[in-house]
Formats: structure tokens, C-alpha cells, sequence
């Protein structure tokens, strides 16, 4: 197995270097061409395409012997995707056991808190979802070994990357909206389904990354400050939020993302099954 991870970010590196312990050849891909910290021996490549900007094509070497491709890289400012922009034609003369692209349950829109699943016809409310339906239905239906993941909200350790991060920093507001879900899913668990699903492929499948409990946001952020031991501020309504326009429109959309299929096809047992056990980890983490 050779596993070639496009746009290798916070969960490709986690990925990597969970495949790299298991002694998994596995090579990556980013706009500057140089491996993160914790990936300094993976074989990393310079990749990018804007259509007006940066343009850096993949070199062919990075191919040469991959098996298994992780496309993690989002759709560009005019929705367009990279892949299918510029290497599609490539990919499909591999000999590819696997192929899996990771979008986001965003496309489900807004359910008014209501569950959705893998069955549940998608609904885009905003043009960046719209963008990712396009994308999935691409390379579904492509000859790819296709494997769309939607994931929910990601988090983990790192700055910036979870509530007790933003806490510290000083960057968060409590936003009390009775009855509005987010759904989220600890990085751990998108590696681990991941991984699942690479040593069984099942191509043209489609699943949700989610934990076990979508909640409101308000809890999440009051756990937080438990487990800081910090008295958390007065939480204001949404009205009062000072709120970027990519934030409002997170909270334009609700819904609860039922993740049953990951259990009972890939047999994942999440390690983190609520944002509880999550956070509890993050803090042991830190030293709290």
C-alpha cells in the first residue's frame, strides 16, 4: 500500500503519521512542498492550481506507485476543485484499490434540527455546500474507487483546533440558541475511519463522520470552562453575536447528523463519542 495525501492539513497529518507508525508508505502534497514538523521524513510535493493565482502542477513522481488517494483539499474561491480541474485523467489510468474524498454533511443544509443520514437527499443552502454536491457527484461518478466521507465539525489538539484552545486565547462568545445543533468529530475518529475503510475498500459509498451527540453550543463551551476552571461569561443571544459571515452561516443551518453506517460497515468504535470525552482528553492533554 501507498497512500498519497492531497492537501495534507490538520487531518492529513494526523492520517500520515498514523499510517507512517503502522510502517505505511505514504507521500503528501502542499502548496509550498514542504512537510510539516511531525512529517519530516514523508516525501512531500508542491501542489496548486488557482485559476488567476498560484500554479504549481503535480510532478509525475508523486504518483508513481500510489494505491490509495486522500483528497482533502477544499474547493478553490470559484468552487472549483483542484483534482478534478487537473488530475483527473491521471488518476484514472492508476491502479487505484482506493480513492476517498473528504466533504462535509453541510450538504444536508438546514434540517431545523431534524436527523439526516446517508439516504437523506441532500439540500445545499450556501454556495460553498453547493460547491461540495457538485464535487461528491464528479468523482461518484468518475472510474474512481470513489469514497465520499461528509464530516461534521472537526476538532482536536492544537491551537485554534477546540474550545479550550479558543478559550485560552481569548477568542470565543456564548451563544445561547435553544434547540440549535452542531454536530462535531474528534480527529482521532476521522482517522480511524479512515483507516477502516482503506484496508476495505468499498467503492461508491458514501458516509457521515460524526459523534455520538449533536448538541447545542452553549454546553459545549460551559464544559470547556469546567475544565479550565474558569468561570464562564454571561452567555448573549445570537442578535448580540459579533460574528464573521462564515460563522453566521453556520448558525443559518441545524441539523443532527446520524453516523450508524461507519458502526456497521467499517466496524468503528468511536474513541471520543460525545465532545465530553473529547475535551476530557484535550485538558489531560494540557495538563488541566
Amino acid at each position: 500500500m501507498r497512500v498519497l495525501i492531497l492537501g495534507c492539513g490538520y487531518t492529513g497529518t494526523w492520517l500520515a503519521r498514523s499510517l507512517q507508525a503502522q510502517g505505511i508508505d505514504v507521500v503528501i502534497t502542499n502548496r509550498r512542498g514542504e512537510p510539516p514538523l511531525e512529517l519530516s521524513t514523508v516525501p512531500c510535493f508542491p501542489f496548486a492550481w488557482e485559476p488567476q493565482g498560484k500554479q504549481v502542477p503535480l510532478a509525475a513522481t508523486a504518483l508513481e506507485g500510489v494505491t490509495h488517494i486522500l483528497h482533502s483539499i477544499p474547493p478553490d474561491r470559484q468552487g472549483e476543485d483542484v483534482v478534478a480541474l487537473t488530475l483527473l485523467p491521471q488518476l484514472e489510468k492508476l491502479n487505484l484499490h482506493w480513492f476517498g474524498y473528504l466533504s462535509t454533511t453541510g450538504v444536508y443544509g438546514d434540517r431545523q434540527g431534524d436527523w439526516v443520514d446517508e439516504t437523506t437527499p441532500v439540500n445545499p443552502q450556501n454556495l460553498r455546500s453547493q460547491h461540495r454536491v457538485r464535487i461528491e457527484q464528479t468523482f461518484l461518478h468518475s472510474n474512481l474507487p470513489t469514497h465520499i466521507f461528509r464530516l461534521a465539525g472537526i476538532y482536536g489538539p492544537g491551537e485554534g483546533r477546540n474550545p479550550l484552545a479558543r478559550i485560552l486565547k481569548g477568542d470565543v462568545q456564548l451563544i445561547d440558541k435553544p434547540g440549535h445543533y452542531f454536530c462535531r468529530i474528534h480527529v482521532a475518529d476521522i482517522v480511524q475511519t479512515l483507516e477502516r475503510s482503506l484496508a476495505q475498500p468499498t467503492p461508491q459509498e458514501i458516509y457521515n463522520l460524526s459523534d455520538d451527540q449533536p448538541s447545542e453550543s452553549l454546553p459545549v463551551l460551559l464544559e470547556a470552562y469546567r475544565l479550565l476552571g474558569r468561570p464562564a461569561p454571561p452567555a448573549i443571544p445570537l442578535e448580540a453575536a459579533h460574528l464573521s459571515p462564515m460563522a453566521q452561516s453556520f448558525w443559518r443551518e441545524s441539523r443532527r447528523v446520524r453516523n450508524e453506517k461507519i458502526k456497521k460497515v467499517l466496524g468503528v468504535q468511536l474513541c471520543y463519542p460525545s465532545y465530553r470525552e473529547g475535551l476530557m482528553a484535550i485538558a489531560r492533554e494540557l495538563g488541566l
